[in-house]
C-alpha cells in the first residue's frame, strides 16, 4: 500500500551534508519512493547535545522530505538510515 510520509533528517553539518542529501535521494530511488517535496532548513543549534558513534553533536543540518512510499519498504528504509554514519537522527511521520 502506497502512503505519504514526512521525514525529517538531522545530518552532520558541513560540506558532507550536501552529499548526504544526495545519498538520501538515492535511497528513495532504490526503494521506488516518489519525492513530492523537499526543503532544507540549514544548520541549526540542537536543543541538547546528541551523542552518536563516539561524537557529540551540538549542531545539525536539517532536511525534510515528503515522499510517497510503499509500506513494505519502511523496514529497509529504517535499516538504511540506521547504518548511515552521516545521519544523526531521523523521524518518519505518516502523512495524510
Amino acid at each position: 500500500m502506497i502512503r505519504k510520509y514526512e521525514i525529517a533528517f538531522l545530518i552532520k553539518e558541513g560540506e558532507i551534508s550536501k552529499t548526504t542529501v544526495e545519498r538520501i535521494r538515492e535511497y528513495f530511488k532504490k526503494l521506488k519512493a516518489v519525492i513530492a517535496n523537499e526543503s532544507d532548513m540549514g544548520t541549526r543549534q540542537l536543543a541538547y547535545p546528541i551523542h552518536r558513534n563516539r561524537e557529540d553533536f551540538k549542531k545539525a543540518y536539517y532536511h525534510i522530505a515528503k515522499v510517497e512510499m510503499d509500506t513494505k519498504n519502511i523496514p529497509e528504509f529504517e535499516r538504511l538510515m540506521k547504518f548511515d554514519e552521516d545521519i544523526i537522527r531521523h523521524m518518519l511521520l505518516t502523512g495524510e
